[in-house]
């Protein structure tokens, strides 16, 4: 069972592993960039240098950094392979991880529909082929809640929460809205406090301190801004600390005085952190208040933002045809038998702390200004867990509503359930291999989606320049590109491409027009140029890039 569980996990995470090499996304060359400049930052000993980007994307600019002792960092397609290829390693490995906290809370069938569901979410599988923060923080915040979970189940297993808190860390270094978590996990430790467990509520303060100093000490052990004398001392002090709080929590009577020295121990390296990385804390409030510089296009405006409809407009069109009515579904099902079944009771209150993630994300990512798609990653992967409860939920309800009792129909149902989860879920994500951003729900079929919402994430360029490469001495040529397409044209293309908005007294043979920026009214769907509609890139039935001859 083992062995073929490893085979299924590798043979299912290939589409995530091949063609790594193909668009090349939005901010991608920023992160090369900026992971190249930190890892020379630590190599020469300048770690305060290592301050570098606002997200503070300080796993992404390990992990990408890692390329540069197999080759010379640089702006290109091998670069941006290596990078990619070694973050899809390390999110695939913590995607298996996820799988297996998985099956300690809910069983063997929820964890390999979890499995089926993470590995083929669209949007988490076309990010996570991105030299980007967004996947990462979203895989470190499921370890974070799935761990916690598996805490508060099981209070005796103390390395739950230790766990748990190395994972936040983690997020909070991949992504600044990792922090939202802090207001779930107090509300986490409580929905689970039952009298019979003896936990007075000073033990979940003390639980509470005990997860946030493993948050600090993974925050000062991995970002070297911090490799200091001062906090070297401070991390010492705080490692301390969270072994008196270990102590404490065994023992489940912590005293008072202890509470407090841990809170201000906490207190007090905290603020000294926030002061030294003060830069992360202040682009967090202008992201928070200030819209993107880039338009967005929804429901049919050109907007800087969007408002509150957008991430629930974004749920709906990014997930897949079963994974919110299977959600509500194993939401209902659960509560209608936990007074009478045991594992249902249990598995409930599991199912209400990932809704609280969901809610929880949902609503502090709409009060933003500044939103993007990718921004609601983290809500997705708990969706699909709890899509993956309802799943198997639903099984079981109807072999007990039917009565079936022999075990060669139950099978012959399970088998027809699994083959219609793959035609609808699975295999219309396969199919748009490896442009899996191009992904929208097939409910919205009914309706022209780029009427509604933003289409792009950068598909079909490397396509067209690709095309424009098979011309007759192609280095020779110059092409206009429409702005927001610009970059990601010249890392494929042989010739000379510029920007359409930026004057230039080149004499173009062609001009490509991007769709976002025809539908922000950035530049028109015909082109400036007055060129000859000569190809058109189509990619899941959308039209993505429009290439124009231009006649002299």
């Amino acid at each position: 069972m083992v062995l073929f569980c490893v085979c299924f996990f590798l043979l299912a995470n290939l589409p995530r592993q091949l063609s790594l090499d193909a668009q090349w996304s939005s901010d991608e060359a920023r992160w090369l960039h900026r992971s190249a400049q930190f890892i020379d930052a630590v190599q020469q000993g300048h770690f305060s240098e290592t301050l570098i980007a606002y997200h503070p994307g300080v796993t992404t600019m390990w992990i990408a950094g890692l390329r540069t002792f197999f080759m010379v960092p640089r702006i290109n397609v091998s670069n941006l392979v290596l990078a990619r290829l070694i973050i899809v390693i390390v999110l695939s490995i913590g995607i298996g991880v996820a799988c297996l906290l998985v099956y300690k809370l809910f069983g063997q069938w929820v964890a390999l529909g979890s499995l089926a569901c993470l590995v083929y979410s669209p949007l988490l599988l076309a990010q996570s082929r991105r030299v980007h923060t967004d996947a990462l923080a979203t895989v470190f915040i499921l370890l974070t809640v799935l761990l916690l979970l598996l805490y508060c189940q099981n209070r005796q297993l103390t390395r739950n929460l230790l766990f748990s808190g190395i994972t936040f860390g983690l997020a909070i270094l991949s992504k600044s809205y990792a922090l939202i978590l802090l207001a779930w996990v107090p509300l986490c430790l409580i929905l689970f406090h039952t009298p019979k467990n003896k936990k007075r509520f000073s033990t979940h303060i003390t639980e509470v301190l005990y997860f946030l100093n493993c948050t600090l000490l993974t925050v000062l052990a991995v970002w070297p801004v911090f490799w200091t004398h001062f906090f070297g001392i401070m991390a010492l002090c705080l490692l301390g600390l969270t072994f008196v709080l270990y102590r404490a929590i065994k023992n489940e009577h912590p005293p008072f005085v202890l509470i407090l020295i841990a809170g201000a121990g906490l207190i007090l390296v905290g603020v000294r952190a926030i002061q030294t990385a003060w830069l992360i804390l202040d682009s967090i409030g202008w992201a928070v208040t200030t819209p993107h510089e880039v338009e967005h296009f929804f429901l049919g405006k050109v907007v800087h933002d969007p408002g509150w409809l957008f991430y629930p407009f974004v749920l709906t069109i990014n997930s897949t045809p079963l994974l919110l009515p299977l959600a509500f579904i194993g939401c209902f099902l659960l509560w209608k038998h936990r007074q009478n079944d045991v594992a249902a009771a249990k598995h409930f209150k599991l199912v209400l702390a990932l809704l609280g993630v969901v809610i929880l994300f949902t609503v502090c990512l709409s009060l933003t200004s500044k939103k993007f798609s990718r921004y609601s990653l983290p809500i997705f992967p708990i969706l699909e867990v709890l899509s993956a409860v309802g799943f198997v939920e639903l099984i079981r309800w109807s072999y007990a509503h039917f009565r079936i009792e022999r075990t060669v129909v139950k099978r012959a149902i399970a088998g027809f359930a699994c083959l219609c989860f793959f035609f609808i879920q699975v295999l219309p994500v396969l199919m748009l291999h490896p442009y899996y951003g191009t992904y929208y729900n097939l409910c919205w079929k009914v309706v022209d989606i780029t009427e509604i919402i933003t289409v792009g994430d950068a598909s079909g360029l490397d396509i067209a320049a690709n095309y424009l490469n098979q011309k007759p001495n192609a280095h020779l040529m110059q092409v206009q590109v429409s702005p927001l397409a610009t970059e990601m044209v010249r890392y494929y293309f042989h010739g000379h491409a510029y920007r359409a908005d930026r004057p230039t007294l080149e004499n173009p043979n062609y001009e490509i027009v991007y769709i976002r920026d025809s539908q922000i009214k950035r530049v028109p769907q015909t082109g400036t140029l007055n060129g000859e509609l000569e190809h058109v890139i189509t990619l899941n039935g959308i039209d993505h890039v429009w290439i124009y001859q231009i006649t002299p």
